[in-house]
């Protein structure tokens, strides 16, 4: 089961907030909730999260996941501590190593992924197991 404010898909819940925050931001809020940044473990939650982020904003709105190479620059992993399995980066997508190291999807209402300055501000999706 999932907590008021959440939906679940398989054994996970999911939250979606548009309020614009930065990647770190955004995991910490996450974090307070219980969870990270969503982490997308297969083709089936990528087609749930894009449809649930439609459904709720009317639009493939730009928004964080929990992809991150910080850590080592190439080496993808979710805010969970799981490296990248399922990936569903966009055409010429990661770029610019060093300079664009956190995860979104939905740029610009296509809805691949893409890497992108982890101190601009998008809106999020966050993850966690249900109880």
């Amino acid at each position: 089961r999932c907590p008021p404010g959440w939906t679940q898909f398989g054994s996970r819940c999911f939250a979606f907030y548009m309020q614009r925050k930065t990647w770190f931001d955004a995991e910490t809020f996450c974090q307070t909730a219980g969870g990270h940044l969503a982490s997308i473990y297969s083709a089936e939650e990528n087609t749930f999260l894009q449809d649930f982020i439609f459904q709720v904003t009317g639009a493939h709105t730009t928004s964080w996941i929990g992809g991150t190479d910080t850590v080592k620059v190439g080496t993808w992993m979710w805010s969970e501590g799981s490296r990248l399995k399922y990936k569903s980066w966009a055409a010429g997508e990661p770029n610019l190593p060093g300079v664009e190291d956190c995860l979104l999807m939905n740029w610009v209402g296509t809805t691949g992924w893409f890497d992108w300055v982890c101190a601009n501000q998008a809106s999020f999706i966050c993850s966690k197991n249900s109880v």
